[in-house]
């Protein structure tokens, strides 16, 4: 079981702390406001009305035993950069803080922090990605340079071997599985004479370059 501390628990800082809680982790989560912790209180491990900006109140809830510590304050960015500060003090392993903004955001990094999620961005690019290459369903980045994507498999590639497709050849990427839509089954690791059924998608990983040339 892994230990997470949530800390804000507005829209997303609730939402994540939930799923997390429902996925089987122990959740604590912080806010300073009393209505938003009783809403929450039944649905994680532990909810504590506390000052996240005040570091002897921090240092009491969160251990640097904890695999992540969550810094969802969307609303104040003072309270979010100083809760932040506190938390590399601590010496906690891991911290993931949310921007508010691209000035935020680069407030973030200049004092250490290596996980930043910015919603409001990152949702509108990946939109943007799924309407401009419908056929790419998923994308997983690893490495800056490499990434994994699942794309829907084409008309022209049905029927045809993956030594005919040679798509490692034409486009330096390897089909790590194949997974039939319609029986949600995967085809792990095919090998060259495996044959693309009807209603199916590609898992593919390789250079981030590259991946991206394979749209059709």
């Amino acid at each position: 079981m892994k230990q997470y501390v949530i800390i804000g628990v507005g829209s997303f800082g609730s939402n994540l702390a939930i799923t997390l809680a429902e996925l089987g982790n122990e959740v604590l989560v912080i806010d300073m406001n009393r209505k938003k912790i009783d809403q929450i209180k039944d649905k994680v491990t532990h909810a504590v009305i506390a000052d996240a900006t005040d570091k002897d109140v921090l240092s009491e809830f969160v251990k640097d035993s904890v695999d992540a510590v969550i810094v969802g304050l969307g609303d104040n960015m003072e309270a979010n950069i100083l809760t932040t500060l506190h938390l590399k003090d601590l010496k906690v392993k891991r911290i993931i803080a949310k921007a508010m903004s691209e000035e935020h955001m680069k407030i973030l990094r200049a004092i250490g922090v290596t996980d930043i999620i910015y919603p409001e961005k990152d949702v509108a690019i990946r939109l943007a990605k799924e309407l401009t290459d419908p056929n790419l369903i998923e994308h997983i980045p690893l490495a800056p340079e490499y990434s994994i994507a699942t794309i829907a498999s084409p008309d022209k590639f049905v029927g045809k071997t993956l030594k005919e497709l040679q798509l490692r050849n034409k486009y330096n990427v390897e089909v790590i599985a194949v997974k039939d839509v319609l029986s949600d089954s995967f085809h792990l690791i095919p090998d060259a004479n495996f044959r693309i059924p009807y209603d199916s998608a590609l898992l593919i990983i390789g250079e981030k370059s590259n991946v991206d040339k394979l749209r059709f």
